[in-house]
């Protein structure tokens, strides 16, 4: 069904657009793209980051800290990255390393949770170690002996480019159910599974294969489950925040898929169990087409527009709909 089809944007319902387009550009540095007025798109490596008003579209928000997803950038230097961030005004929250490398988490204007990543060569041998190289490969802006060979030499110093050449590689989605996720993600949805995998949390049960990630194209979709025996702690032995999963907090970002014949791709969706309440809508982009997971993360569907068809090309690819 979705075998193929990547995922091209990340709807960020925003309180304050402007805010928020603020922060991602003058903060993390990250490059404007063209935008409808009242929204901002920014460039994030294979992925843009679509933000678009919250009241506007029925989305409620929860404040400073939203941690029903995360949203994680690539590094090779989380160190460095972190201390160039910081020297933009960003706060950072935790920072955990363990056996998938280093995390370091922190929070945009309307609450969304962003994290910086710096893989472990333990990670980057697992089954999506691959395609952690492949994002490095066509979007990353840096050195070979962290991750492998970069797109091209670093823009200049951290301090200066922010997170410009630092892209968007893993977004992480929380679910209470992992039987419910594979079932919806893989069997419903026809995402290529890369690999499942035991959390960060290791009091929780071996035979909890709480996390799967999934080939999103430029980026991989993870689903991540809550952690109900413990809690976590970071690198200086204090707790993550405990999340109690509703779905309501999980309206806050919806990704987007590209697809070549939208109206085709739900109806064989529908018929595969997925329901699109809101039928086809017309869009500046394009046509679209929302759908939920079965723990109320959105997600659109996207035909674009005529208008915006070669600029589709090289992210569409030959498999998007099947």
């Amino acid at each position: 069904m979705l075998t193929g089809a990547p995922l091209v944007s990340l709807v960020m319902y925003s309180s304050n657009v402007a805010e928020s387009a603020d922060f991602y550009h003058h903060r993390l540095g990250l490059p404007h793209l063209s935008a409808e007025p009242n929204e901002a798109r920014l460039s994030a490596g294979g992925v843009d980051l679509w933000l678009r008003p919250a009241g506007q579209h029925g989305v409620r928000l929860f404040g400073r800290r939203d941690d029903s997803s995360d949203v994680v950038f690539l590094t090779e230097d989380i160190d460095a990255t972190r201390v160039a961030l910081e020297g933009r005004g960003i706060q950072f929250e935790r920072r955990r390393s363990y056996e998938i490398g280093s995390v370091t988490d922190f929070y945009d204007p309307s609450g969304h949770r962003l994290m910086l990543y710096e893989p472990s060569q333990t990670a980057l041998g697992w089954p999506s170690g691959p395609k952690v190289r492949e994002v490095w490969r066509a979007h990353g802006r840096g050195g070979a002996e962290v991750i492998g060979p970069a797109a091209g030499p670093t823009l200049g110093p951290p301090e200066e480019t922010g997170l410009a050449g630092n892209p968007l590689v893993y977004l992480f989605m929380f679910e209470n159910d992992q039987l419910s996720a594979l079932g919806f993600y893989r069997d419903q949805l026809g995402l290529d599974l890369l690999e499942r995998v035991h959390c960060c949390n290791q009091d929780c049960d071996e035979e909890i294969e709480g996390i799967g990630k999934y080939d999103g194209g430029d980026v991989l979709l993870s689903t991540h489950h809550m952690h109900e025996k413990s809690m976590v702690f970071d690198d200086l032995g204090r707790p993550y925040s405990p999340r109690e999963f509703t779905p309501a907090h999980g309206q806050g970002i919806a990704p987007v898929f590209l697809v070549r014949d939208v109206a085709e791709t739900t109806r064989q969706l529908a018929e595969r169990g997925v329901a699109f309440p809101g039928g086809l809508q017309d869009d500046p982009a394009g046509t679209l087409a929302r759908f939920e997971d079965p723990f109320g993360h959105p997600f659109f569907l996207l035909q674009r527009a005529p208008g915006n068809a070669e600029q589709s090309k090289t992210r569409e690819g030959a498999g998007s709909v099947h």
